[in-house]
């Protein structure tokens, strides 16, 4: 991704947040490996933005990526995130998960877990894979797909 890319890109989602006349600061961050990581910081507006469960952020992430497509239609996947809601989010689905495994090592009995997405159903099997005495298996049809673990 080159430095023009980046300013493009920041002038983009500054001139969206303006639309909705929301001040904020964005950084842009490349990524070699992931997704270009763009960053809103509101301190006092974030919550507009993030909205209920987030769905504010979603379809913002939404816009952005459709937009971003249309203009430059290299594969760079973007991943947006407003005053670290996502990383905060997944920071609490990790723990819940890790609570769960350590019911079913205390109790010797499976746990299924609620419905998710294929993305967090991969977080729990990779975040579980480590625990040797847990295993985990994906059952059920999307959308109502979910993870059970199971002790071995």
């Amino acid at each position: 991704m080159q430095a023009s890319d980046i300013d493009t890109l920041t002038a983009f989602v500054k001139e969206l947040t303006g639309y909705l006349q929301i001040p904020c600061d964005i950084t842009v961050t490349p990524s070699e490996q992931g997704p270009i990581a763009v960053t809103i910081r509101s301190e006092e507006h974030g919550k507009l933005l993030i909205g209920k469960g987030g769905q504010n952020l979603k379809a913002l992430e939404h816009i952005v990526r459709a937009m971003w497509a249309r203009k430059n239609p290299t594969n760079h996947a973007i991943a947006l995130d407003v005053n670290d809601y996502h990383a905060e989010q997944m920071q609490l689905f990790v723990t819940a998960v890790k609570n769960a495994a350590d019911r079913v090592r205390e109790t010797r009995r499976s746990e299924a877990l609620n419905p998710m997405s294929s993305y967090e159903r991969r977080i729990v099997h990779t975040e579980l894979a480590a625990y040797s005495d847990l295993t985990t298996e994906s059952v059920g049809q999307d959308p109502h797909r979910r993870v059970v673990i199971k002790p071995l």
